[in-house]
């Protein structure tokens, strides 16, 4: 069973925490510990209820004494399990590299996050801190976004669509008016009705003139749907990065390289930042498994070169010859040389041929095209594309259970997804 670790981001209202607890807990939902990323200030205000002197012990969330979070496992003894003290506290640093250590001296953390230097810190850490949790397959992370510095929010949520897998979540916790603001000692509904206190330590009145209690407060918990990077190939979390502007740059690399943008003036092949450029036969090939993806005439499993129809081919020949200004369809098209243009569709052959066999004529088209297809994958290979960009026999890929029935007629064909695919 996975272990469920509900990460707070936290300053100086700790409350949060609490609220989501409580709220977590009356959906029926489990957690087994709380990890909190935090401040010196908020450190403090956890630990103390206190920051530079102001505040009180009830306040806090872990005072022996009078610490919230204790008080809210006596009145709920299904949270008595919860792990949560002094150690599962992520205090920021101002060494913005790697997931913050225990042992690291308080000269050495942030007291408060205000500057650009304290914000770029703090993001590298808090996505260090959730690519850390997030390859561990033993724990689920419920991330709440409420509390901290709303830098520190947003962070956590970048942090968690880098990072986050399909069982995790992420939530926001909000509270009635009655106490957003000027009620520094609520911190969940209780089991019995208390009084609201205000900052003074007064009851709070109601409208009536009635005191304002615990059981007036509603507390709501808006689950955040989020994207998750993670699941349409983001390589980031197994390798640590020295700084959040270098994650962002790599996890917007990441979602470009899944687009293929052929320029067809050109010949140029892009996918991500990484481009070729290919010309004649081989840039017709490509184009023409592209366009045949790309409409649909091709799956997964590829085609079978008769499969191409004469029809296919005619629109391929148009579609490049109108990118450079002058329309063709098979029979004028001028782009390459005419001996080699009916080598590469089998219906093509056939009509200027008439006298070969089948298999002499498939055994000539397969040759020029399975000829262009290998210079085509070394080109593309050398400039590190992925995969799912160069065109394959399926039937010979490692994907394919029947890969070594060697009869078997080959079926070519991309396999990225067509509507990843554009013509420039």
């Amino acid at each position: 069973m996975k272990k469920n670790v509900l990460l707070c981001v936290a300053g100086g209202t700790p409350a949060i925490i609490t609220e989501t607890l409580w709220a977590l807990q009356a959906k029926g939902e489990r957690i087994d510990e709380v990890r909190v990323i935090t401040t010196l200030e908020g450190r403090d205000k956890i630990l103390t209820g206190k920051i530079n002197g102001r505040g009180a012990a009830d306040e806090s969330l872990l005072d022996p004494e009078q610490g919230q979070f204790f008080k809210f496992r006596r009145d709920y003894p299904a949270a008595e399990s919860i792990k949560f003290d002094a150690n599962c506290l992520y205090l920021l640093t101002k060494n913005k590299t790697g997931v913050p250590n225990p042992r690291d001296d308080d000269k050495d953390r942030l007291t408060d996050i205000l500057t650009d230097g304290d914000n770029e810190k703090a993001a590298h850490q808090i996505c260090e801190i959730v690519r850390e949790l997030a390859v561990d397959e033993n724990i689920r992370i419920h991330a709440s976004i409420a509390g901290g510095r709303k830098t520190m929010s947003l962070y956590l949520m970048t942090a968690m669509q880098l990072f986050g897998r399909n069982d995790d979540a992420m939530s926001h916790v909000l509270v009635s008016k009655e106490v957003e603001f000027g009620a520094p000692k609520f911190f969940y509904k209780t089991p019995t009705p208390e009084p609201i206190l205000d900052p003074q330590g007064k009851p709070k009145p109601k409208v009536d003139g009635s005191v304002l209690t615990t059981n007036d407060v509603q507390i709501f918990l808006a689950d955040i749907p989020f994207i998750r990077l993670r699941g349409i190939g983001s390589d980031l979390l197994n390798q640590k990065v020295e700084s959040y502007g270098e994650i962002v740059r790599q996890a917007q690399e990441n979602l470009e390289r899944f687009n293929l943008m052929i320029n067809l003036a050109s010949g140029n092949i892009k996918v991500g930042n990484r481009q070729v450029v290919l010309s004649g036969t081989d840039f017709f090939v490509y184009v023409m498994f592209a366009w045949l993806r790309k409409h649909k005439r091709s799956s997964e499993t590829g085609l079978q070169l008769k499969q191409i129809s004469l029809s296919d081919f005619d629109q391929i020949c148009r579609l490049i010859s109108r990118s450079r200004g002058r329309e063709e369809g098979h029979e004028e098209f001028h782009l390459l040389r005419e001996d080699a243009l009916q080598n590469l569709n089998y219906w093509l052959y056939r009509q200027k041929l008439p006298t070969l066999t089948d298999e002499e004529i498939l055994v000539m088209v397969k040759k020029t095209i399975g000829d262009s297809i290998s210079t085509i994958k070394g080109v593309l290979k050398k400039a590190s594309i992925q995969s799912e960009f160069i065109i394959i026999n399926i039937n010979l890929s490692n994907t394919n259970p029947e890969k070594n029935k060697r009869k078997k007629e080959p079926m070519y064909g991309l396999q990225v997804e067509p509507e990843r695919i554009m013509f420039v």
